[in-house]
């Protein structure tokens, strides 16, 4: 079984729901969705998630990207080959909106962050083996996604498939391309200096 599992929050542009059309039924797919309601950080959601799930393979799902059907179908092959080797990894990214940063953001993030330096962030969609799954996330309010690709990287490398992850650019149409890339910056600088997660949470959220 392949579990799916989306951290929906209350904002807007919930791209997922394309991805999952045809599937609702499916007899080798689980649908998890966890809202706010349930917990306030992303990786509370993530957890609580995976331990409601029973799939081989997990899929952590961002809500505001879009898959295209044939990832979910080779994620749902991958999942009931009796002989797989351990796998995680996620999907090739593109923003929803052309323009010459977007394109490079999203072509350090494929071919460096995640080829190179093993992070695989969450809007790339994140699948994984769970049997690599060893330990709950901690609870901070930013980069689960970096937090948990240490974890598995230490295990074994994470793959990229070549299907496109489309991702909402709605951050960047809001606060501006240049604005929000270098808000970006700040926040990676901040996580690399140990800043507490709730200030860097409180200036994502702004």
């Amino acid at each position: 079984m392949l579990s799916i599992i989306i951290p929906t929050d209350n904002g807007e542009n919930y791209l997922f729901q394309s991805s999952l059309l045809g599937f609702a039924n499916h007899p080798e797919i689980e649908i998890i969705q966890i809202n706010t309601s349930e917990a306030v950080t992303r990786a509370e959601r993530l957890n609580i998630g995976f331990h409601k799930s029973k799939g081989e393979i997990v899929l952590f799902h961002h809500p505001r990207t879009k898959l295209p059907k044939e990832a979910i179908d080779h994620l749902i092959q991958i999942s009931c080959n009796k002989e797989k080797k351990e796998i995680w990894g996620g999907f090739l990214h593109r923003f929803d909106e052309e323009h010459l940063l977007l394109r490079l953001i999203s072509w350090y993030s494929n071919w460096i962050r995640v080829k190179y330096k093993g992070i695989v962030y969450l809007d790339h969609c994140v699948f994984f083996d769970r049997k690599l799954w060893k330990s709950d996330l901690s609870l901070d309010f930013i980069f689960e996604d970096t937090e948990l690709s240490l974890k598995f990287r230490k295990i074994i490398w994470p793959v990229l498939l070549p299907y496109t992850a489309i991702t909402s650019a709605h951050r960047f149409q809001k606060n501006g391309i240049i604005k929000q890339s270098l808000l970006n910056l700040f926040l990676k600088l901040g996580h690399w200096l140990h800043l507490p997660s709730s200030v860097l949470f409180s200036f994502y959220q702004k």
